[in-house]
């Protein structure tokens, strides 16, 4: 059997980069591969939550108050804070150039949280080191 080259893909994404063989399989099997026309909004500030995405190729604008806050590249992801709360999109998301991503829906998010604790510990540490960078936290 050929080995799935989204494992390769998933792989180099800094937030399974600590994940074993098996859990990268297990992940490439939930994931589905979609291509994505140039300026299509893939997720819309204050709207509830859908998908998760990992971006192969191209790049996205991040918004924020209708302010460019970041531009987003191979290896990025987005999507994982209104998954994991079941709440509003914290940004919009626009493709600037055609992306091909790899997707997970709430589902399939969902499957890959609970297939393993270590990939859910390595998503919570991804999404504190976001909101650390991303807004004025209290000092400890």
């Amino acid at each position: 059997m050929a080995k799935d080259p989204r494992i390769d893909r998933l792989r180099k994404v800094p937030l399974f980069d600590t994940c074993n063989e098996k859990q990268l399989e297990f992940i490439a099997s939930r994931v589905d591969e979609v291509d994505v026309s140039a300026g299509r909004v893939l997720t819309e500030q204050g709207r509830s939550g859908g998908e998760f995405f990992i971006i192969l190729s191209g790049d996205a604008d991040v918004k924020r108050g209708g302010k460019t806050v970041a531009t987003l590249g191979a290896g990025d992801y987005f999507g994982e804070i209104a998954l994991l709360d079941n709440g509003a999109r914290t940004a919009t998301v626009a493709a600037t150039t055609a992306l091909r991503c790899l997707v997970l829906s709430p589902r399939q998010f969902q499957d890959v949280l609970y297939q393993d604790p270590a990939i859910a510990v390595n998503m919570l540490h991804a999404v504190v080191r976001r909101l650390r960078a991303a807004t004025q936290l209290p000092s400890d």
